[in-house]
């Protein structure tokens, strides 16, 4: 108890000592000496001159229409007499814009065509497959989108057993940026 209040008149006692100029609270001038406080406290301040911020520049782009043939191919299992059978497809796409300057690495792609099926009938199925391909312009990436598209896939089922194949387009679109 003793050291706090041995801290406090230390603590009071050196405000005094430590201000730069006192106010005397009864003097007729005590707003000048408000003032001479004032402009004391505002000859220390220093300003620190921050850089020019630079205005925002716009970007300009454009959307472009990407697309590409694709080739699917799947082989899957069929009830001897007859039943519903699913088929898993996969192939491969590449695909690019008009110019050919927006370009995608081979995409894979995977699709389940499912139907009923007997044997020596005819098999047929249009698939919609959505595929997220990541574009490139000059090596640069610019992007992903979604790339869809309807496929036909067809074939004869033989015994037990069903080869289905079949092409078609996917397309989207990708917004890309102008070269600064």
């Amino acid at each position: 108890m003793k050291k706090i209040f041995l801290s406090s008149a230390v603590a009071v006692l050196s405000c005094g000592f430590l201000a730069a100029e006192t106010i005397n609270f009864s003097d007729a001038d005590f707003s000048k000496s408000l003032n001479t406080v004032a402009v004391t406290a505002a000859q220390n301040v220093k300003a620190d001159i921050s850089p020019a911020i630079k205005p925002a520049v716009a970007r300009t782009g454009q959307y472009v229409q990407v697309s590409g043939y694709v080739n699917l191919n799947g082989n899957g299992w069929m009830p001897s007499n007859g039943g519903y059978t699913s088929v898993n497809l996969t192939g491969w796409g590449s695909f690019q814009d008009s110019t050919g300057k927006v370009t995608s690495n081979q995409a894979y792609i995977t699709e389940s065509a499912s139907m009923w099926l007997y044997p020596n009938q005819y098999a047929y199925q249009t698939v919609y497959p959505n595929v997220y391909v990541q574009f490139y312009k000059d090596g640069k990436p610019v992007g992903s989108t979604y790339l869809r598209g309807s496929i036909s896939v067809s074939g004869w089922p033989s015994s037990s057993f069903v080869s289905l194949s079949g092409s078609g387009y996917l397309s989207g679109s990708i917004y890309v940026e102008d070269a600064q």
